[in-house]
């Protein structure tokens, strides 16, 4: 029931609400546009690069990570003094000793097309997660750093242990793919 007062607070109230009611809905946007936007800002969702002298080697590391979790993602490490690079797939999952001494088949896609598959071997890594990795060399290194480089949307790997792929944005992976792209030519240019 509204109570109509000669003075207008009535109208007072009504106006009141609305604004209530907006910096609520305005609330609410704000609130969902952080949370939607937080992994990419705590390194999940996205291609990061890493690089650093290494006094062993002599070269320069790079290491380009993409987490999918506190436990999944991709590594791709390439060290300028050695040859060729690795590429690491962590599931998530435990490490089971049926693993020792499988060897998936390591696939690759970017941007919907498979480029090509490689023998790969197992492992674990961390609080004992499992590991599919392959390292590539020669052509097909250069093939898979030039194809990371140029993902627009889509960096799929099969990892040949897990039921389903790592299905993964290209956010980040240009500047991602230039590091790996100059470690593969400087790895070129040492020998």
């Amino acid at each position: 029931m509204q109570v109509d007062f000669p003075d207008g607070q009535s109208k007072m109230h009504e106006h009141r609400n609305k604004g209530v009611n907006v910096f609520r809905a305005l609330s609410i946007a704000a609130l969902f546009s952080v949370v939607s936007v937080m992994p990419s800002y705590a390194g999940f969702e996205n291609w990061s690069v890493d690089k650093e002298a290494d006094p062993f080697s002599g070269g320069e590391s790079v290491s380009v990570n993409f987490m999918s979790s506190i436990r999944s993602g991709v590594v791709v490490l390439c060290d300028s003094a050695k040859k060729g690079l690795t590429v690491r797939a962590i599931p998530g999952f435990d490490y089971d000793p049926k693993l020792e001494g499988f060897k998936p088949t390591v696939k690759f896609a970017f941007d919907g097309k498979l480029l090509f598959d490689a023998e790969g071997e197992t492992g674990a890594v961390g609080n004992n997660l499992a590991v599919s990795q392959v390292v590539l060399d020669g052509d097909q290194a250069k093939q898979f750093v030039d194809a990371f480089a140029a993902a627009k949307k889509q960096i799929a790997i099969d990892d040949g242990i897990s039921d389903k792929p790592h299905l993964l944005t290209a956010r980040g992976s240009t500047s991602a793919g230039q590091a790996i792209v100059a470690c593969i030519a400087k790895q070129g240019q040492s020998s």
